[in-house]
């Protein structure tokens, strides 16, 4: 596991660049935290790493935003979704089994039962009113 504390979004969006950094590209991150803890924040980090250059927005309410760079990004956002049922109804699964690029799921607990091990969790807490902490694990440790 590795730990890293942010004490803002500019904070947060370099550790996103750092994810990308030690685990790379072609992988599955899931991302887990409460409401404003910074997951899309996260998620911009990771697209300026692998050379994104157009502005990257929550996916919420189409589920899925792609973006090119030197890799391809692919944001996903589960909030709206009741079960991983409906991933697989949505046609979403196809990009966890297989990731190209940077696959990055928001709220992936909604995906539990589908998701493969091998993948980067990435859990955000709330620790202060600017203050996160970004823990990250994986099995590609």
């Amino acid at each position: 596991m590795v730990e890293y504390v942010s004490h803002s979004a500019e904070e947060t969006r370099e550790i996103g660049g750092k994810v990308v950094q030690r685990f790379g590209v072609n992988r599955l991150y899931c991302l887990y935290g409460p409401l404003a803890a910074g997951k899309t924040t996260l998620v911009k980090g990771m697209a300026e790493e692998i050379g994104v250059e157009r502005r990257v927005v929550s996916p919420s309410y189409i589920l899925l935003r792609e973006y090119e760079g030197k890799y391809p990004l692919h944001h996903i956002d589960l909030f709206r979704l009741g079960s991983s049922g409906e991933l697989i109804e949505a046609g979403l699964d196809e990009y966890i089994v297989d990731p190209r690029g940077v696959v990055a799921i928001e709220w992936a607990e909604r995906a539990e039962g589908i998701l493969p091990e091998d993948r980067v969790d990435v859990r955000i807490e709330i620790t202060g009113d600017e203050e996160r902490k970004v823990a990250t694990t994986s099995n590609l440790d």
